[in-house]
């Protein structure tokens, strides 16, 4: 399976990808009850994606997305950019690829692998996000 291209490329398929969370007010909501600031540390290529559910962004709400955020994160996760866009799709064992040193996480592991089940619904966006940026070959 490939890796995406570029920090841009991956970069822009986060841009794309996020508003769309946000719009999903069932995961929005939930995503807001938690609190939780998480960052993704990804390799090959290698970006840094901080999703804030606890501090408001420029806009008043929370749930925002900063790449290089000097936020504080309370769940950092660290992946490839191979695993990342599994994990996206839904077609990522957390668990397992913990095991397999394919995952890494810090801090509360308990409340990362809460999220994974309030976050679900958003597997199937990520597809659709790949596909409008031309991306098909990245689609599992």
């Amino acid at each position: 399976m490939p890796f995406y291209e570029s920090t841009e490329q991956l970069q822009q398929v986060f841009e794309t990808f996020w508003p769309r969370i946000l719009e999903m007010d069932d995961v929005y909501q939930k995503l807001v009850k938690s609190g939780i600031i998480v960052r993704f540390d990804i390799e090959q290529p290698e970006l840094h994606v901080t999703i804030d559910f606890k501090n408001p962004g420029p806009d008043g709400k929370v749930g925002t997305i900063s790449f290089d955020s000097e936020v504080e994160p309370q769940i950092v996760v660290w992946s490839t950019s191979e695993t990342t866009n599994k994990f996206w799709q839904g077609k990522l064992n957390t668990t397992i690829a913990m095991a397999k040193g394919q995952v890494k996480m810090q801090g509360s592991i308990a409340k990362a692998l809460g999220l994974l089940t309030k976050i679900k619904p958003v597997f199937k966006v990520f597809p659709d996000v790949l596909r409008e940026l031309g991306l098909d070959h990245m689609i599992l």
